[in-house]
């Protein structure tokens, strides 16, 4: 028996997902099963297990040390990092905009600590890396009337702009989960790109060597990071005259 079936019920508690979707993520189409191995009764194939990774976002290694991200911590990054762009910017986040200052956040954050502040796992995506659940979590926010949620039209455009905004209950809320050096990496990372468009800083995470290097739709490792020059860990780019 593997540490992630002794512990699957909390994994599941953790992502909010019943057995139902433990199954049909595991490609085994059957409830009852999910129940036996969560009574001891039925092992997971190794195959079992990657299927569930890949829908979690996390590495199987992960799983089976059941050392999985931070989620409250990671909720908490993005109302600070959201309420600290709005202070500085003086308006909303575009969504995407968002996840990329989130993901230089991590990334600077293990470069000075050799550590991720969340765990997150980040994925390399055409519009630079993010982690699978960061939509879902937004959307959470959005629905815990944390997060306010503007679409607008684009003209010329048939998809339309989603820009997040902190709410004013959710501004008041002390901490609980990020550490004031933490908080200062936040308020820096920020401070650093309050005048950035969407095009500026995803074009930024693709000149970085953890977005080089990896393949498309791969899991980034945080250790990459430390191959950067310093200057090219968050701090944007000079602008050539």
């Amino acid at each position: 028996m593997t540490k992630i079936e002794n512990n699957l019920r909390d994994i599941r508690t953790i992502y909010g997902l019943s057995q139902e979707d433990v199954a049909n993520a595991m490609g085994i189409n059957s409830r009852s099963t999910v129940v036996a191995v969560e009574k001891g009764e039925r092992d997971l194939t190794s195959e079992e297990m990657g299927r569930l990774a890949d829908y979690l976002g996390v590495d199987m290694v992960d799983l089976l040390a059941q050392d999985m991200p931070n989620y409250d911590k990671y909720r908490e990054m993005i109302v600070e990092t959201l309420r600290r762009y709005q202070t500085y910017s003086g308006h909303s986040a575009p969504k995407t905009l968002l996840a990329k200052l989130i993901y230089l956040i991590d990334f600077a954050w293990y470069y000075e600590e050799l550590k991720p502040m969340s765990g997150m796992k980040y994925r390399r995506l055409q519009y630079g890396p993010v982690p699978d659940q960061y939509f879902r979590f937004v959307d959470e926010l959005v629905d815990d009337n944390k997060l306010g949620l503007q679409i607008k039209s684009i003209p010329g455009r048939s998809t339309k702009s989603q820009s997040l905004s902190v709410t004013s209950e959710a501004a008041d809320e002390p901490l609980q989960y990020l550490g004031i050096k933490e908080v200062e990496m936040i308020d820096a990372v920020t401070k650093e790109w309050k005048d950035a468009d969407v095009d500026e800083i995803v074009s930024y995470t693709h000149t970085q060597l953890p977005w080089q290097i990896c393949r498309p739709n791969e899991f980034i490792p945080y250790e990459l990071i430390t191959q950067e020059e310093p200057e090219h860990v968050y701090k944007k780019l000079p602008s050539i005259v």
